[in-house]
């Protein structure tokens, strides 16, 4: 069975911007949402930075007071985010048979706010104080069944994966497959994560994942550019619902895009070849030739290894067209959210294809000659777009990659 599978609503928390037109907005302005850490004292930290998102509210979204107080972080982006994207899809589950529903969550660093709280609490000898719920709200899966709770679904199917970075783009990907193949005919697919805490920072900063540059914080993050010296971590959420054509066609819904093919490779050390590997994945199962590709959405965290890797291999896959394509990194604007990138760049494609627009990758001012393509430096580009490819690298060499088409009816 081969299906059309297209993507029908869009949920956004982002650094930058709460809901689909504040992000858009941001991000057509080159708008960065990278600020001063203000949800826990930094003194002692030497990364006093972060892609919070400090105007989120749960209550906007979640109407149980008692459920918002036991979520984690991460689950309440993951639940508030889901009910934005069904709503900007016109879906009513009630209507649709939950059996051929799936719910995929990608998430790599769980609830770390709440189990950093409760072994604070633990090495103090409060331990009559921890916190019934810390097992169930701290687990991994907790944003699926906190989604289902809120949702009152049943019987359908759920899936969380944990891949590091790229475990947003491959719950979408894995949606896209179960669609594809007739095994599904709606899926509520995305990410959620919010690791902005002491341990983690010291964690990234020990890895030296994270730029210690403190001043000027939304000038940090400033990936190709010659001066770029590591990544800012940041949070948030992206799902998006995805759906057989024929029954977003039969609801009359809006169809933002079609997803034509996506691909995803393991590596061992050698991050060159998997970075490859999914993209001409990717690029074979849309069955399409690299010559259609008119946008890249890249990874590039602002790493110097890693910006440099992606650039080399565009430049193989694509050879002299390499040099035409624009590519952008929405990180010079939100930081790296992990396994939310890769939806929130998928986010922004979608919104391109709407209005014709590319966003920039701002914080370019010195050209590195081994980052030598077209990085829409600074400034929003007017250019339509017909096909993006998008990128996505994990820790520990995982790498997705996914294509998606502006809609038409042929």
């Amino acid at each position: 069975m081969d299906r059309r599978v297209v993507i029908t609503g869009i949920g956004v928390i982002a650094p930058n911007g709460i809901g689909k037109e504040n992000f858009w907005k941001a991000l057509k302005e080159g708008k960065s949402g990278i600020k001063k850490i203000t949800s826990f004292d930094t003194t002692e930290l030497p990364v006093k930075i972060a892609g919070e998102v400090t105007d989120f509210r749960p209550e906007d979204y979640i109407e149980d007071k008692k459920k918002i107080k036991r979520m984690a972080r991460f689950s309440q982006f993951a639940v508030s985010c889901a009910k934005m994207a069904i709503e900007d899809a016109c879906l009513d589950l009630k209507k649709i048979d939950t059996q051929k529903i799936l719910i995929s969550l990608g998430v790599s660093t769980s609830a770390m706010d709440l189990i950093e709280k409760e072994h604070l609490k633990f090495i103090k000898g409060k331990h009559k104080s921890i916190s019934p719920y810390f097992i169930p709200s701290g687990a991994p899966s907790a944003g699926i069944s906190e989604i289902i709770n809120e949702l009152n679904i049943s019987e359908c199917n759920i899936c969380t994966i944990s891949t590091g970075c790229t475990s947003g783009l491959y719950s979408i990907g894995l949606a896209f497959k179960e669609i594809k193949e007739g095994n599904i005919d709606i899926a509520i697919a995305g990410g959620a994560e919010a690791p902005i805490t002491p341990l983690l920072i010291e964690g990234f900063i020990s890895a030296k994942m994270l730029s210690l540059k403190n001043d000027q914080p939304e000038k940090i993050s400033k990936p190709f550019d010659k001066m770029r010296d590591g990544g800012v971590l940041s949070e948030g959420a992206g799902f998006v619902v995805l759906e057989e054509l024929n029954s977003a066609l039969l609801r009359k819904t809006h169809i933002y895009c079609e997803i034509l093919g996506y691909g995803q490779s393991a590596e061992e050390n050698i991050i060159e070849k998997g970075f490859e590997e999914a993209m001409k994945k990717s690029i074979q199962n849309a069955g399409i030739l690299p010559s259609k590709i008119d946008l890249i959405s890249a990874h590039a965290p602002s790493d110097p290894f890693l910006d440099y890797i992606e650039t080399k291999v565009i430049k193989k896959i694509f050879e002299e067209k390499a040099y035409k394509i624009p590519v952008t990194s929405i990180k010079s604007m939100i930081g790296n959210p992990l396994g939310v990138a890769g939806v929130l760049q998928l986010v922004a494609a979608i919104l391109a294809f709407e209005q014709n627009i590319i966003s920039p990758t701002i914080n370019y001012e010195y050209p590195d000659p081994l980052c030598d393509l077209d990085y829409v430096p600074n400034e929003h580009r007017k250019c339509e777009v017909e096909y993006c490819l998008i990128n996505s690298h994990g820790l520990g060499g995982s790498n997705s990659s996914l294509i998606i088409k502006k809609y038409g009816d042929q």
